[in-house]
């Protein structure tokens, strides 16, 4: 792509936000006048609840270019700019409730993104002793707005969820100036994938290949290092946001198989010394949902050991990309514990020659 010399920009100030980021921070929300593309989400129609945050447009951004992704029925909720949990059925209800329950005390207090109407029965799923911030859809039946009436403070959003044929540049702010890149959007059909079958390790399912394609589109709007588990086309369990990927393993592990029925009514209010297994208070176990699962990964695995921690947790096959001088190792810890595996599709662009990868900063 070729970028201009120059660029301008006129931004027509929305309005001023309650605070920015932090309560000691102002903020407002501005609107590229000439290219309305960069910031889409500006153009969500508010049907009701109180203005929205400084952080509350950063999450609803988020959401919205994740739903672009999806033209099969799909939901997420979003948490500090990353994915708690999301999921895709063929029936929307179904898909809501998957993508909640995947991480039901992350999404305490989100941003919930549909790609359908939201109908009666999801507005009270919605609301069932639950917290939400935001809710953006394309529509709403009548039933459920009268439902979201009962909690005055919830935003709730209207905006086309149908991803633009030019979603135009990312922007991302640095002091002095900006950084401008394309948007990833590029799509990974199963017959992309590189299958490793001449390394001695198992191909795939077709139901594990599908788990893989879905797992990718998350992981490409989830923030860096990112590890993920998928079953059945639903998150498990997401590694988001950590320094080295063998954490992001673990975490994803830990959480696909926290004990949330029994955690949720936690009054969360005890103290340290009353604690005597801390594994069994935080839920560390590696039985449960993890269990024949598949992972995700944004990037090469650096070292054997993120497949020995998800081996652990009994996952069964795992998409990266390649590139790693440490490949082969990796590669014998995939066949060691008798894990399927692929790697993404190899380009070679801009100097890179390896896997197609899924950063997010």
């Amino acid at each position: 792509m070729d970028f201009p010399d120059e660029m301008e920009s006129k931004l027509k100030k929305l309005n001023t936000t309650r605070y920015g980021e932090n309560p000691q921070q102002d903020g407002a929300i501005y609107e590229n006048v000439e290219k309305s593309d960069i910031f889409p989400i500006t153009k969500a129609e508010k049907l009701q609840g109180g203005e929205m945050s400084f952080n509350n447009w950063l999450d609803a951004d988020s959401v919205l270019k994740m739903l672009w992704q999806f033209k099969e029925p799909f939901a997420t909720v979003f948490k500090h700019l990353n994915p708690a949990g999301a999921s895709q059925r063929d029936d929307i209800f179904e898909a809501y409730q998957e993508a909640w329950d995947g991480d039901p005390m992350s999404a305490f207090g989100g941003i919930a993104g549909l790609n359908r109407m939201v109908t009666k029965e999801i507005a009270e799923f919605a609301i069932d002793d639950k917290f939400l911030s935001a809710i953006i859809a394309p529509s709403y039946e009548d039933e459920a707005l009268d439902i979201f009436e009962k909690k005055e403070k919830l935003k709730v959003l209207e905006i086309n969820t149908d991803k633009p044929e030019e979603p135009g540049l990312d922007y991302r702010h640095i002091s002095g100036g900006f950084l401008v890149q394309e948007q990833d959007f590029r799509e990974i059909d199963p017959e992309d994938l590189i299958f490793l079958e001449d390394k001695g390790i198992k191909k795939p399912t077709d139901e594990q290949i599908e788990d893989m394609i879905f797992g990718w589109k998350i992981n490409r709007r989830t923030k860096s290092n990112t590890v993920l588990l998928v079953k059945d086309k639903k998150t498990i369990g997401i590694g988001a946001g950590q320094q080295n990927r063998v954490d992001s393993g673990f975490i994803a592990g830990y959480r696909a198989n926290k004990p949330y029925e029994e955690l949720k009514d936690m009054s969360r209010t005890c103290s340290s010394s009353e604690i005597e297994d801390l594994s069994e208070y935080i839920g560390l176990n590696t039985e449960g949902r993890s269990r024949g699962s598949v992972a995700v990964s944004s990037a090469f695995y650096p070292f054997p050991d993120t497949i020995e921690v998800l081996s652990a947790f009994g996952v069964k096959a795992s998409l990266s990309p390649a590139g790693s001088i440490r490949d082969d190792k990796a590669h014998e810890a995939m066949k060691r514990n008798d894990m399927a595996g692929a790697h993404t599709p190899e380009i070679e662009e801009n100097g890179y020659e390896g896997g197609i990868r899924a950063f997010l900063h």
